[in-house]
């Protein structure tokens, strides 16, 4: 609850307060309803050392969790109407900052528009104190920036100030009242705010030169200069901006979160704050979150204190040789759960897993699990629900070796080196990838990045499932936004995790009968609809998800990518980002045929017309695939009459 007036000093006094910060505030506004992130309480906890008194602006209710989370930290919180940041709440804050603590001297108002401190605030504060202004801050506000919201990235009309200082002379000024008073766009307050206050006759000054860095937007177009220079936030869109967008400046974030590392800054709270709401495959793109490990382990002890799991999904027992082989690569002591359908099948594993039990130090059990579509997902949600529940074990490893009799022996056999080599290459390999786990406490799942080598799963990672992904995930209250084209998902099914990064997947009771044909309406093909939420879901619980290479598929996959790449580019024109716009506009290509054309030449130059005549294309397109079912399963009862003729004949 929102702290007295005479429990500030107490709440000061207990954070260590400066004895040169007793008279100054700070207006913290959060830019999104009901997320606190870890990244905040860590700004708040650095800001607590250099003010007396907090106020937290939030859109809407504050909720309890988030109010014994901030405990200590804020003296008040103001709670606005708005279900985003609007820049008039500093001006309520304010008002609530002079009826708290009358002597306040100077308030600062800013926001989680950055991550940081990478540094201690109380030299800058200093350096900022013999000058003398009015009002100072320490980057010009940012510009309107591009937006991309067909890819997932709108535009951000008003967000929280950088960082602004106002001192006591001009917010109990006339001109303090008056600027609040006038009428805004969302978001012109902060970068008009300099030239009002020189118009009004006092003074502003900046806290760094940047003119010479980036004379429009140096917080996102030179972050590395500014932390060079002593500035000790970063803008927060240098990584949850549009990736291409991004790529087209060069703006490599992943470094950029290294040299906030080497500063001190956590950069475990920073990657798990991305994933809570940044859409996963974003996230691992603009932090680079791919790691091409050794088969030589780095050290070899690596995993040894990790208790370990692996659950393994067993109906092609023909090729059962080969997983157990990988198996022993895990450190000595893991926990091996094998899963099949068939007794028969059960029979044949029983004596081949006895065998091997003998050969390492890994104990084993066979579980029989009921014929399901769902097959190794359900085996791993359902069969063996009470491993991800436990916390017995620190790693889940999820292997499967399941007939695949519609691929080619060419694409099966590719599938599956890709798998078991980028998981569980040779027992260096396996410690290296363990040893992620160990430096990494909020890395909550590991697999090998999409496959594209005899797949076309590019641009159609959803599957057509992206609709009951929405649906499934707001049932599990997983509110991490999802990828617009294709998720960050282990495709193939097969990874390695913390048992706590599936909880929210596990908040529903799953039952083999949900894998059923008869529920897709439901929740489509449910287990390759969790295959994809994978990442969604670990970000909802704080986690952040990594991909893995070993040098050998690294080579094959980034040569065939670059190529294909530069294929697909070749018939437009323009930087990555502008291309993908222009297509992502133009829409579906379909084969190419004359009303596909036709339809991309009006999107692209009469959208208008689009728009007018896309409910009666809707309605043609659902009437066209009625048609089609009809027709496919009226083929299917000629079919299956001829053949019971023919036996009938015969």
């Amino acid at each position: 609850m929102p702290r007295t007036a005479d429990a500030v000093a107490p709440v000061a006094a207990a954070a260590g307060v400066s004895p040169e910060a007793t008279d100054r505030a700070v207006v913290y506004a959060v830019r999104a309803k009901g997320r606190i992130e870890e990244t905040t309480v860590l700004a708040l906890r650095s800001l607590r050392a250099i003010a007396a008194t907090i106020v937290l602006t939030h859109p809407g209710t504050l909720s309890p969790e988030h109010r014994t989370l901030l405990a200590g930290l804020v003296d008040d919180v103001l709670e606005t109407e708005a279900e985003q940041f609007s820049s008039t709440s500093y001006a309520a804050a304010v008002e609530r900052v002079r009826r708290r603590r009358a002597q306040t001297t100077e308030v600062v108002l800013t926001g989680d528009s950055w991550f940081g401190p990478v540094s201690d605030l109380d030299p800058l504060f200093q350096r900022m104190a013999d000058t003398g202004a009015d009002v100072w801050d320490v980057v010009p506000p940012a510009p309107p920036r591009e937006s991309f919201p067909e890819e997932g990235f709108p535009g951000v009309a008003d967000r929280p100030w950088f960082f602004t200082v106002v001192r006591r002379e001009f917010f109990t000024g006339s001109a303090w009242t008056r600027w609040w008073a006038e009428q805004s766009q969302p978001g012109e307050r902060e970068r008009s705010f300099a030239s009002y206050v020189a118009a009004a006759g006092a003074r502003h000054e900046r806290a760094f030169d940047t003119e010479r860095l980036h004379a429009n937007d140096p917080a996102l177009f030179a972050p590395e200069d500014l932390l060079d220079i002593g500035v000790p936030f970063v803008d927060r869109a240098v990584f949850t901006s549009y990736p291409p967008f991004l790529d087209r400046f060069a703006i490599l974030a992943s470094e950029i979160a290294d040299m906030m590392g080497e500063r001190g800054y956590p950069l475990g709270v920073l990657r798990s704050s991305l994933a809570s709401c940044m859409p996963p495959k974003a996230l691992n793109t603009n932090l680079g979150l791919l790691s091409v490990l050794s088969d030589h382990a780095v050290d070899a002890e690596s995993g040894s204190s990790l208790s370990i799991a692996a659950v393994v999904h067993v109906s092609d027992i023909d090729e059962v040789d080969e997983v157990l082989r990988r198996l022993q690569f895990l450190p000595p002591g893991a926990s091996v759960f094998v899963t099949t359908t068939e007794g028969v099948t059960a029979a044949r594993l029983e004596r081949l897993l006895e065998a091997w039990a003998t050969t390492n130090a890994h104990t084993y059990e066979l579980r029989v699990t009921p014929q399901s579509p769902g097959r190794d997902m359900a085996d791993f949600f359902v069969g063996c629900r009470d491993i991800l529940q436990s916390d017995e074990y620190d790693l889940v490893v999820k292997l499967h070796m399941r007939r695949a009799p519609w691929k080619t022996m060419n694409r099966l056999r590719y599938f599956r080196r890709y798998q078991f080599d980028n998981l569980l290459s040779s027992p260096g390999y396996v410690r290296n990838l363990l040893a992620l786990f160990e430096k990494e406490e909020k890395l909550g799942v590991v697999f090998p990045p999409m496959i594209h080598i005899g797949y076309a799963t590019m641009g159609r990672g959803w599957a057509m499932l992206q609709p009951h992904a929405k649906r499934l995930a707001k049932r599990l209250g997983i509110r991490v936004p999802l990828d617009v084209i294709s998720p960050l998902a282990p495709y193939g099914g097969m990874w390695v995790g913390r048992p706590a990064a599936f909880r929210a997947m596990m908040t529903r009771r799953w039952t083999f009968a949900d894998y059923d044909w008869r529920f897709q309406r439901r929740f489509g093909h449910l287990a390759h609809l969790q295959e994809r939420l994978v990442s969604a879901a670990a970000g909802q619980a704080g986690f952040y998800c990594r991909t893995v290479l070993n040098h050998a598929h690294a080579e094959i996959s980034y040569t065939a990518l670059e190529y294909k790449v530069d294929q697909l580019f070749s018939t437009t024109r323009g930087w990555p980002v502008e291309q993908i716009r222009f297509l992502h506009r133009a829409g579906y290509t379909g084969y190419g045929g004359t009303v596909a054309l036709a339809r991309m030449f009006l999107r692209v130059n009469h959208p208008g017309v689009v728009d007018t005549f896309r409910p009666f294309y809707r309605l043609a397109w659902r009437g066209f695939r009625v048609v089609s079912a009809v027709r496919r399963f009226t083929s299917r009862l000629r079919t299956e009459r001829g053949e019971k003729d023919q036996e009938a004949s015969s």
